[in-house]
């Protein structure tokens, strides 16, 4: 199981892996639409999870677009969840969604949504760490830096930092000067963390800005992701990673609208991006003398 949830959150799931797999057989919605039988909006309802899908049109989908095994068996179970049952839940209780399968989940969100905001205390995100920032990282718990989950983790996130190539994704980044500044790794891994940061900063489809140490204004930080998804439709998904597992929010509404104002007033409190890329240019030029200082 996916673990408990919102039937229009799971039905979001499933129709951005059917988005997924519809474009990697490279076809149109109106191709899908066509094997279904079904008007050309049918596939963009499902796609957008305001529509839902049933078991033979599901398993149509699927063959035509030559789904890989286990994509099928995460659709289904996906499609399973997106039916109604019994009981009626608190209307005020926030959906939290956790399980085993929670990393999948949040790799669908974030290839589905269309603007991604994220905010970084301690470390580097993910997306923008170097090999060896990561490596690093795990070396500091005292994990083998050849155990398959180092390896896992690295290809893992060479295959997710594609996103950044895709204009039609906007990713947010606000972190903290100490996530910056805490030394993974030592003044060269350190080095050359900050110097691709702030290459990769550059891209169009990209923003980041720093909240210096020093700052005099001051908004409560904790870290978390935001999901937009473009479709009006659709409602803003709020992850938060926890110790093992990960949660997920996207009810009731004033709660998810209240972590995009709390960005929003993060943004204002740091520098501008312009600021933030010269800032992080300055950090790795003083990280890389203290390197060649060090020999």
């Amino acid at each position: 199981m996916t673990g408990q949830g919102s039937i229009g959150f799971q039905r979001r799931l499933l129709g951005a892996e059917l988005r997924r797999l519809r474009e990697a057989a490279g076809l149109l919605q109106v191709d899908a639409s066509e094997v279904l039988g079904k008007h050309n909006n049918k596939i963009s309802r499902v796609e957008t999870g305001v529509g839902g899908i049933d078991k033979a049109e599901l398993e149509a989908l699927l063959g035509l677009y030559d789904a890989p095994q286990k994509d099928r068996v995460w659709c289904r179970e996906l499609a399973g969840n997106t039916r109604a049952k019994r009981g009626k839940p608190a209307a005020s209780e926030a959906t939290l969604y956790l399980g085993p399968k929670w990393f999948r989940a949040f790799r669908d969100l974030e290839r589905g949504a269309t603007t991604i905001m994220e905010t970084s205390s301690l470390i580097v995100p993910g997306l923008l760490q170097t090999v060896g920032y990561t490596r690093s990282m795990f070396a500091a718990q005292g994990v083998d830096p050849d155990d398959k989950i180092v390896h896992d983790t690295v290809r893992v996130r060479a295959e997710r930092r594609e996103l950044l190539s895709d204009k039609r994704t906007r990713v947010y980044w606000v972190l903290s000067e100490a996530a910056l500044r805490r030394q993974i790794g030592g003044p060269r891994v350190m080095a050359e963390q900050l110097s691709y940061l702030a290459e990769a900063v550059r891209a169009a489809n990209i923003t980041l800005q720093v909240i210096p140490l020093d700052a005099q204004s001051y908004a409560s930080m904790n870290d978390f992701r935001i999901f937009r998804f473009g479709h009006e439709t659709v409602h803003d998904i709020v992850y938060y990673e926890i110790y093992s597992d990960a949660l997920y929010l996207d009810k009731p509404p004033e709660l998810v609208r209240v972590y995009g104002e709390l960005f929003l007033r993060l943004q204002g409190v740091a520098l501008g991006p312009v600021e933030s890329r010269n800032f992080i240019g300055e950090l790795a030029e003083q990280v890389a003398a203290k390197q060649t200082a060090r020999g």
